[in-house]
């Protein structure tokens, strides 16, 4: 992967994912990582681990090299115009500790960037009082957009920040319909909560479009039938366009009669869930300059 990588020019982002990163010792963290950093294309590079939320004992633990090796990777980086952040995954307020604080904390001493993004969850965090408890304690552990111009004024030159970055709408996968909420719980949410708090800690809605059309904003919808569940979009930067994205509500959200219609169209969508799983390792491996390097032999999303 890494040479397919270094002489593929289009990839200037790349994902370290596969699994978690965490599963990574420290040697082969620095490995990959000074790898990437050394292609003249690869100017971002993201580590993908829930380890701040489900482990951050490990970033504080000074026998363990992991955090160390991503502390060293993240000033190199800054050194050469690059970026290593790391991208980790809080879905509830009630996941931060005095330890997920802490290490946090050490990340930010240290100029580290965290961006965070979660998944909406029905009856998890679908209300504005828990959305917006998790949005502020984000923002209260230092979870704030980048902004080029503090570098002048911050202490060596170290600029640190994590991100909200995204809040997902629940993708159309088997197995998970429980657990999605209708694309109108999104908008809801979104609406209520902007202006509750900085809008450089504000997070951005979105909808991870089924068959390949990318992250687009909740609220950018062309179409939304609330009575069948279906919503449409488009991607102007994928294939010009062309194609119309239909992102569905889970049946049992639809309004008294909608159940009916929205199953027998959904029924005939090639955008059902099963649809979209089944076309899902269709996929090519690099979409917009974006390359995720798995850390086994399946590509995960």
């Amino acid at each position: 992967m890494l040479d397919y990588i270094k002489r593929t020019p289009i990839v200037q982002d790349v994902v370290v994912s596969g699994g978690d990163s965490y599963s990574l010792s420290p040697d082969s963290l620095a490995y990959i990582g000074n790898a990437l950093l050394s292609f003249p294309n690869v100017q971002r590079v993201r580590i993908a681990t829930k380890g701040l939320c489900a482990a951050p004992s490990r970033i504080l633990d000074i026998g363990d090299g992991w955090a160390e090796e991503l502390i060293k990777l993240s000033s190199k980086a800054r050194k050469m115009g690059k970026s290593v952040a790391m991208h980790t995954h809080f879905n509830h307020p009630n996941e931060f500790t005095w330890v997920s604080r802490e290490a946090a904390q050490r990340l930010y001493e240290n100029g580290v960037t965290v961006r965070n993004q979660c998944v909406l969850l029905k009856g998890v965090n679908d209300s504005v009082e828990t959305m917006g408890k998790l949005i502020r304690e984000l923002a209260d552990n230092n979870i704030q957009p980048v902004w080029n111009f503090p570098l002048l004024f911050l202490p060596k030159n170290k600029l640190t920040c994590t991100t909200q970055y995204y809040v997902y709408a629940g993708d159309m996968v088997p197995g998970a319909e429980d657990l999605r909420t209708p694309l109108q719980t999104i908008l809801d949410l979104e609406e209520q909560l902007r202006g509750t708090i900085g809008g450089f800690v504000f997070p951005q809605f979105v909808v991870d479009l089924p068959g390949g059309g990318g992250k687009r904003l909740a609220a950018s919808y062309k179409s939304y039938d609330r009575k069948t569940g279906r919503s449409t979009f488009v991607a102007p930067s994928v294939k010009g366009g062309e194609k119309v994205y239909e992102y569905w509500d889970p049946l049992t959200s639809l309004p008294e009669g909608g159940v009916e219609g929205g199953a027998e169209e959904k029924g005939n969508s090639q955008s059902s869930a099963e649809s979209v799983a089944d076309g899902a390792s269709k996929e090519p491996v690099i979409r917009q300059g974006i390359a995720r390097f798995a850390l086994n032999d399946e590509r995960k999303s």
